[in-house]
């Protein structure tokens, strides 16, 4: 749990130049890269401050973490140069300072990221091999809540976005929410929670669609959406801007049709098949697939200026 949570905040867009190269010498870029190196920062220590138990996350070594120290290990340099670098770090700063923040849910002596374990079997009386969805959004929704950056307004944090076309005069109606990297993590602690503790995770399929870049592009690539204006290719934009909210909304709404047609093509149900399943063996793959061969270096259809801390 320690290491799934700070490997997906460590894995938003890696940009098309950045590579990591393990220690047996294999290369490695973008996510398999970034996933391979969280690996190897942790069974170095990176994230510990007890020397003695180096394979953990603890909010102390984590609060501490400096950009410099990170880039070190990430093998970031002018010539390996990695998007959003500095963005990562300061997630991984304020996780630390959250997890102190929350004892509730991580722990109050050394505060850990898999302590959350013991909120969510806490919640669940006697069924101690399930625990519902709900406890686990609730950790990573409230007890997370703090390491998202500020928004431009100062108001909003995390993953929410506004489209003026949506208001309609009520406060908030304006408001898109994706949670991608949120909603990552929860799949992801969904695994290591049923593959490593015998924990089923009820509610799942509430989850959505993650709206990135990946499982957008391939709409765009394989002409399902269209810009209006084809000049947005050219440009660099920010993730707030409406262009990336609209192409992410439609994103969410038409992978869920992808889901539907590919269960049915299968003869599949969703229980068979779920939506986590079609989109890292299907979706996200396929974006990728379909950007490397329209562009060099498969970068996505539209150029989205990256923090590091949204996707």
């Amino acid at each position: 749990m320690d290491l799934v949570t700070v490997s997906v905040l460590l894995d938003a867009g890696a940009g098309p130049d950045w590579q990591y190269i393990a220690p047996g010498g294999d290369k490695y870029k973008a996510s398999e890269g970034l996933g391979v190196a969280s690996l190897q920062l942790f069974l170095e220590g990176l994230f510990s401050s007890d020397v003695a138990m180096k394979q953990r996350v603890n909010s102390v070594a984590l609060k501490g973490l400096t950009e410099d120290r990170l880039a070190l290990g990430l093998q970031v340099s002018r010539a390996n140069p990695l998007a959003g670098l500095p963005g990562r770090a300061q997630l991984l700063r304020k996780l630390g300072e959250v997890l102190e923040s929350k004892p509730e849910f991580f722990g109050r002596e050394l505060p850990r990221p898999g302590n959350l374990v013991d909120y969510l079997i806490s919640q669940q009386g006697d069924k101690q091999d399930e625990v519902h969805l709900e406890h686990l959004w609730r950790c990573l929704s409230e007890g997370l809540g703090g390491i998202w950056p500020l928004q431009p307004n100062g108001i909003l944090r995390g993953d929410i976005w506004t489209h003026s076309k949506l208001h309609d005069g009520r406060p908030g109606s304006d408001l898109v929410p994706f949670h991608k990297l949120t909603q990552w993590l929860a799949y992801s602690l969904c695994d290591a929670l049923g593959f490593v503790l015998g924990i089923r995770v009820v509610g799942e399929e509430n989850l959505t669609c993650l709206a990135e870049y990946r499982n957008g592009g391939l709409l765009i690539d394989a002409g399902v959406l269209k810009l209006k204006d084809p000049a947005w290719h050219t440009q660099e934009v920010n993730v707030g801007t409406e262009l990336v909210v609209e192409w992410r909304a439609l994103t969410i709404v038409l992978i869920d049709h992808v889901a539907v047609e590919l269960r049915r093509r299968l003869g599949l149900s969703e229980s068979q098949m779920p939506l986590a399943q079609v989109l890292e063996g299907g979706t996200w793959r396929a974006g990728r697939v379909l950007a490397a061969a329209a562009r060099p270096g498969g970068p996505p259809p539209i150029n989205i200026r990256s923090s590091g801390a949204v996707f």
